[in-house]
């Protein structure tokens, strides 16, 4: 669908937006009729609600802000308004957002950054938070972020213009107490730190280093919002403030913390949002953070700061009944929440559809039926960031068709607005999403040889056998087969090789056990030949998560997944070789497959708990 606009007939607040977006898709500025195509009009409507209408060659689009205008215009690109016809859709949400994770080795690029803005701004999404832990510039501070990637001052106030040109507010998501490992274990930091990964309450020089990181979000963006963290601080009171101060309640450390850290924010300005979980945490008898039993004493409630947003996260939940009981729950607390749901990134190879669709569906229909006025969707990089990113984008088109429309998103209507605004198809980005089967992720890090999660992680009630697995990634690879790169939402082609890696590796172990255990030599040797084989299979899978990683991240981080290929083809070739000892007689054994355990009992983790039996591996 091409459409032109007429830069004297639109309203002066879109021009940017709108010139923006012919970066990419068929929107042209002209004051000319041209035959072949459509003309956009705009007028002023209801906040809440977009409609787009078509007359022959001229679309109306009607909207009160610029994320319902985009939301109609991405209808029109994706030609679902037909002639004589009127789309009309209403989001419940005055913010509308996405979190994306720029800490876990991968920090997307600004090129595709903006390249995600525009995407977003045509679903229907006004909000984008950069999760940073370290990852970005602090003037004076060399080792913040160092070798990490981090965006600079000027890349992020490039990222902030960009975004509110298409109508979308940049919000800086930083952590101001737990998760910054990362510059804590540089010793010019040691000061600040209690245990591990957490900030030293009560120190001066903490308060300082937070002060300078307020600085360089909040001098880096336009919006006074900012998202402070604060999630997860497992270790808070336990280390150097221990020694210290003793025992205090947590209640009490935590909101002393928040206080003072709250108090730099008005200095400054800023309107801080925390993560809500520690409270939630805190005060369960098992220290889970969704446990039923939990209670909030009313005085810790009263302690925190008025100033502070709570943050409700939950991506776990398909059912919408829960999410309502803890939406009453920070209410009773004396907050109005902001949601925070995920699409599936993390700890995936690909954007996993079925997770997402099942809890953030359920999370959205809860958020809709107790009148939550904000939502965003988290995209995190937990184990090393390997999945394809950009197949989330699928997950974000079917959230936002849930958020604007009632009930399941219509398939058609999907694939179309898919197609027109993320340039691929929607079936198939969402049907590689079977990659995630079988944890898969852990079946691909395992060492062929020692095989951890081979040996601990597949209680046979819970798996099928490694036949069936081989069977499944195999005829995945298949229907993949013939697609090719597509950059702009998901590598199908980097799919396959997944799928084709997987299903050689299921094949392999298979073949490895039996031929090992009945000590049978023509086996073996086959068995060497596999080996050897998928060795050169991990050399051009690595080549290809390298084109996907550099096109869109800084190359820093990359390292990590480098370390993992190469141990896996590396693992193989030593795998061939052992074989090839045995079979020659220069050994009796492989020591690592005689010790396996008899009974399977489901232990999981991520890449270091699967590269090696020892801790220092």
């Amino acid at each position: 669908m091409k459409l032109t606009w007429n830069p004297a007939q639109t309203p002066v607040a879109l021009h940017s937006a709108l010139r923006a977006l012919a970066a990419e898709y068929p929107l042209r500025e002209t004051a000319r009729r041209s035959a072949g195509t459509i003309r956009l009009e705009f007028v002023a409507g209801d906040p809440s609600r977009c409609a787009a209408h078509r007359t022959g060659a001229v679309i109306q689009i009607t909207g009160g802000t610029p994320s319902a205008v985009l939301r109609a215009v991405g209808g029109a690109l994706s030609d679902l308004v037909a002639d004589g016809a009127t789309i009309e859709e209403s989001c419940p949400f005055t913010t509308f957002g996405i979190m994306m994770d720029c800490s876990r080795n991968a920090v997307m690029r600004v090129d595709h950054v903006q390249q995600w803005l525009r995407r977003i701004a045509l679903l229907g999404y006004n909000q984008a938070m950069l999760y940073t832990e370290d990852t970005y510039e602090i003037p004076g501070e060399p080792r913040f972020g160092f070798q990490r990637g981090r965006y600079t001052q000027a890349e992020l106030r490039e990222l902030d213009a960009y975004a509110a040109s298409l109508g979308i507010e940049l919000v800086g998501c930083i952590q101001t107490l737990a998760h910054l490992d990362q510059i804590l274990r540089w010793s010019e930091f040691q000061g600040v730190k209690d245990f591990e990964s957490t900030m030293l309450v009560g120190e001066p020089k903490t308060y300082e280093l937070i002060g300078r990181m307020l600085d360089a979000i909040g001098g880096a963006v336009r919006t006074r919002r900012i998202h402070i963290g604060m999630d997860e601080a497992w270790h808070l009171g336990r280390g150097a403030y221990l020694d210290r101060h003793g025992a205090p309640r947590k209640f009490d450390i935590f909101n002393e913390h928040l206080a003072k850290v709250v108090a730099l924010c008005q200095a400054r300005g800023l309107k801080p949002m925390i993560w809500s979980d520690m409270y939630f945490a805190m005060g369960s008898p098992s220290h889970g953070y969704y446990d039923p039993r939990c209670v909030i004493p009313p005085d810790v409630s009263a302690a925190i700061p008025k100033a502070a947003q709570l943050v409700y996260w939950d991506y776990y939940h398909n059912d919408a009944a829960f999410y309502r009981d803890w939406i009453g729950r920070h209410r009773a607390m004396g907050h109005e929440p902001v949601m925070g749901s995920g699409v599936w990134t993390w700890s995936q190879l690909w954007y996993n559809y079925k997770a997402t669709e099942a809890n953030a569906g359920a999370c959205i229909d809860a958020c809709r039926s107790e009148g939550v006025k904000e939502l965003f969707f988290t995209m995190w990089g937990d184990d090393g960031a390997y999945c394809d990113f950009d197949s989330a984008l699928a997950g974000l088109t079917w959230t936002a068709e849930r958020a604007f429309a009632t009930g399941k998103p219509e398939p058609a209507r999907l694939a179309a607005r898919f197609r027109a605004i993320c340039c691929s198809d929607y079936a198939k980005v969402r049907g590689a999403g079977d990659l995630n089967d079988y944890c898969s992720p852990a079946l691909l890090w395992d060492d062929p040889i020692i095989g951890i999660f081979a040996n601990e992680g597949l209680p046979p009630a819970a798996y099928p056998t490694w036949e069936k697995m081989q069977q499944h990634f195999a005829e995945l690879a298949q229907g993949l087969v013939g697609t090719k790169e597509s950059p702009g939402a998901g590598d199908l082609g980097h799919a396959r090789l997944l799928a084709e890696v997987l299903a050689a590796k299921m094949a392999l172990r298979a073949h490895l056990i039996q031929a090992y255990d009945a000590r049978d030599r023509e086996a073996l040797a086959a068995v060497k030949k596999e080996a050897l084989a998928l060795a050169g299979r991990w050399e051009v899978l690595a080549e290809s998560w390298r084109r996907g990683w550099m096109r869109r991240n800084k190359p820093q981080g990359f390292e990590v997944l480098q370390i993992r290929f190469a141990q896996q083809s590396v693992r193989h070739r030593e795998l061939a070789r052992r074989v090839d000892e045995l079979l020659k007689g220069k050994v009796t054994a492989i020591p690592e497959l005689d010790d396996r355990p008899r009974e399977a009992k489901g232990m999981g983790g991520g890449w270091r708990f699967l590269a090696s039996g020892s801790i220092g591996g």
